[in-house]
C-alpha cells in the first residue's frame, strides 16, 4: 500500500467517524487532478484489498445512484 493510499484511507475513515457514518469498509476515490503544468487527469485510488471487480461494482452503483435522481430532475420529476 502506498503512503498516498494509506493517507486517503485514514482521511476518509476519520471524516466518516467524525460524522457518525460508520466504519470505512472499502472505498474507491475518483479525483480530477491538476498537475503543476495545469494538465488535468483522473486519479483512482482504492483502499487495500479492493479487487478490480469490487471497485467496478462500487463505481457502477455510485453512478446509478446519481443517474436516477439526475434523470428525474431533467425530466421534470416525471420518472
Amino acid at each position: 500500500m502506498s503512503d498516498m493510499t494509506s493517507d486517503v484511507e485514514g482521511a476518509l475513515a476519520g471524516v466518516l467517524a467524525e460524522h457518525e457514518r460508520g466504519l470505512l469498509a472499502r472505498a474507491v476515490v475518483v479525483a480530477e487532478v491538476f498537475d503543476e503544468d495545469g494538465e488535468r487527469s483522473l486519479s483512482i485510488l482504492t483502499t487495500p484489498g479492493v479487487m478490480e471487480w469490487d471497485a467496478l461494482g462500487l463505481c457502477r452503483y455510485g453512478v446509478l445512484s446519481i443517474e436516477g435522481p439526475a434523470a428525474a430532475y431533467f425530466a421534470g420529476g416525471d420518472l
